[in-house]
């Protein structure tokens, strides 16, 4: 029987427990998205909590995001902050995944780029106005996926996830309401995922064949009409286990769909682990390692998840805003479930911390 505390290996990656630091928009880079002392602090209460593996929030692959203080990779002059994070994580025994995305239109503020989706579709009273992604700036973005994980392995990350989920631009390529092309990146699932899988292939190519590469995918996206659907979502992930992703992180919803990436009031265990079903019925068709997040707040609840279904480990995201050392707590005894309420006051644009952590 699997157990939530032992050592595996997570994708190529090895770990001392199953359970995984999920990622989040941390907002703490200075303005141009490098690297801060109050990132590198975050991340050292981080490392001291028995966090199986660490994954980095949102860090954008292409130059101009509109939320600047995003973490960046896309030239060089990153490397040098990013190796400072990585070198801390590794003193201190941990693993460390970054995040690379690229938010496509789904963004807030004045962008420094032009906004491309890929068809030029927004939802109903957005104030973004976006254009259709030409193929050849889908070959320049491709490359920038690439680039920006072989910077990565420079800096000395344990490997990467590519960021397909919650409506940033891989997840609206998945989605039938945003992806709307009539050529070979649109209409079937095998050409809605076209895009995911060449900037996999980019990464492998420059990476190498052993180094880590996951994804971060939505179980369904949760709209009425023209969502990713959970058969399309378990297709998808099928051709990213057969080209050679290391580990699928299964997640859901989009900011217009009946649920959101990040639901309110978990005050019940029934309301835990909404994306259970969707990732246990994923692993059992692929043999690909399969990490489950969403709404996790109870030791027992992540327990019976890892003993009781096919899922590899459980990621965790808001609990470990406000309480990095969640699981150092649960090692020592003290069993009670995550303090977060799920509120969702954390994420702000001058940081994301929890509102009861403010000094």
């Amino acid at each position: 029987m699997k157990k939530v505390f032992e050592k595996i290996n997570l994708g190529g990656i090895e770990i001392n427990n199953r359970i995984v630091r999920s990622a989040t928009a941390e907002l703490m880079g200075d303005s141009n998205g490098y690297m801060t002392d109050r990132l590198l602090n975050m991340y050292s209460e981080l490392c001291d909590g028995n966090i199986g593996l660490l994954i980095t929030g949102l860090t954008e692959v292409v130059e101009g995001t509109a939320t600047h203080t995003l973490m960046k990779i896309h030239d060089d002059s990153y490397i040098e902050g990013l190796k400072k994070l990585t070198d801390l994580v590794h003193s201190n025994g941990n693993k460390i995944v970054v995040q690379l995305v690229h938010h496509g239109s789904q963004i807030s503020g004045r962008p420094r780029y032009e906004p491309y989706s890929p068809s030029g579709i927004e939802e109903e009273g957005s104030r973004v106005k976006s254009r259709e992604i030409t193929k050849e700036e889908i070959k320049k973005l491709v490359e920038d996926f690439g680039d920006g994980a072989l910077r990565a392995k420079k800096a000395g990350f344990d490997g990467v996830q590519i960021h397909g989920a919650h409506g940033y631009f891989f997840s609206r390529f998945l989605t039938p309401y945003y992806n709307r092309r009539n050529d070979e990146y649109g209409g079937s699932i095998e050409n809605r995922a076209r895009i995911i899988l060449e900037a996999y292939e980019n990464i492998r190519k420059k990476c190498g064949e052993d180094f880590p590469i996951f994804i971060k995918i939505n179980a369904c996206d949760f709209l009425d009409e023209g969502g990713l659907t959970f058969e399309d979502s378990k297709k998808a992930i099928k051709m990213f286990s057969e080209a050679g992703f290391n580990a699928i992180e299964v997640s859901g919803g989009i900011k217009i769909g009946k649920h959101t990436a990040v639901r309110p009031a978990i005050r019940a265990r029934e309301d835990e682990a909404y994306h259970r079903e969707y990732a246990n019925e994923i692993a059992k068709e692929i043999s690909t390692p399969v990490i489950v997040v969403g709404g996790f707040r109870n030791l027992d609840v992540v327990k019976e998840v890892i003993e009781n279904t096919h899922v590899d480990a459980v990621a965790l995201c808001r609990p470990f805003i406000i309480e990095p050392k969640l699981v150092t707590r649960w090692l020592e005894g003290d069993t009670q479930k995550s303090k977060c309420i799920s509120c969702n006051k954390c994420f702000n644009p001058r940081g994301t911390i929890c509102i009861f952590n403010k000094k």
